[in-house]
């Protein structure tokens, strides 16, 4: 190198040994929400409960005869289920206090009814769609019960199943060797002339080969939520956040594992410095 100073040599001997470009890849974080409500403390629930009994103690009387006609069938049902309270009689003595009667209510105490029954119990209802074809107005009076709130899913601990932990954010991490992360997809060749994709691009594709197209989610946002550098692999790692709306994860591959995990479980998953790195993504609900 005739010319060259030796400034000019360790540049060109630094650019020589210059490591080469990081791949770029694109990291699904693919997220359930929360299907029902979170239970409440105990401390909230004794709150709620004060809060009733004293609304019930405080409250108007209730407005029978706005709800239970005089004279109808209703009504006789009415009574039959409420004994009135004790009459405030003038020359009879009252051990516990004389009764304060207001509307046919003792407003020393709270006021405390039965209606009668509307519905029927499910063990009353005699259906089967399959030999019926249809309801009848008795079967649709039926009482409503709310489904239970641990599922089946919940009782076997299957991880792979979307209705476990109904009142959590589930996340979705495959196996990738020994270690569980978040599903990466590396950024694809494209044909001469043809313009690249984008990230939420080769997210989607990526999901598609290993989960199949059963999936309908949506993604937050074309921009990446997160920078991850991986300088283990020489690569780097761009978040794409997306939720799941309906469908299933079916691995196209059989030797693929895969788990829906809350933040909780993905702290006892994940490697230690990866979960670091990510855990301020991850919702707390």
């Amino acid at each position: 190198m005739r010319g060259v100073n030796s400034a000019s040599k360790a540049i060109i001997r630094a650019y020589s040994t210059q490591q080469s470009q990081p791949l770029i890849s694109s990291t699904l974080l693919l997220s359930r929400n929360p299907i029902v409500t979170q239970e409440i403390s105990s401390f909230e629930k004794q709150f709620y409960k004060y809060q009733t009994e004293v609304w019930r103690r405080l409250m108007w009387t209730f407005p029978r005869w706005f709800y239970f006609k005089s004279g109808t069938l209703a009504f006789q049902k009415f009574r039959e289920l409420n004994v009135g309270p004790i009459p405030n009689a003038t020359n009879v003595q009252y051990p516990t206090g004389r009764p304060e009667i207001r509307q046919g209510r003792d407003r020393r105490f709270k006021e405390v009814l039965k209606v009668p029954k509307t519905y029927k119990e499910e063990g009353d209802v005699d259906f089967d769609p399959e030999k019926d074809g249809k309801m009848s107005m008795s079967d649709l009076s039926r009482k409503i019960v709310p489904n239970d709130r641990v599922t089946e899913a919940d009782r076997s601990n299957d991880v792979k199943s979307l209705e476990r932990q109904l009142s959590r954010t589930l996340y979705l991490v495959a196996k990738n060797g020994d270690e569980w992360k978040f599903p990466s997809f590396a950024e694809e060749p494209v044909e001469e002339g043809s313009s690249l994709l984008g990230l939420h691009e080769i997210a989607k594709n990526g999901l598609d080969k290993i989960g199949g197209t059963e999936i309908n989610y949506f993604n937050v946002s074309r921009t990446p939520c997160h920078l991850l550098n991986n300088t283990k692999e020489n690569k780097k790692e761009f978040f794409i956040k997306s939720h799941i709306l309906s469908g299933s994860f079916v691995p196209q591959d059989s030797s693929l594992d895969f788990k829906w995990l809350t933040k909780e479980e993905l702290k006892d998953t994940l490697p230690k410095e990866y979960y670091q790195e990510i855990e301020h993504l991850l919702s707390d609900i």
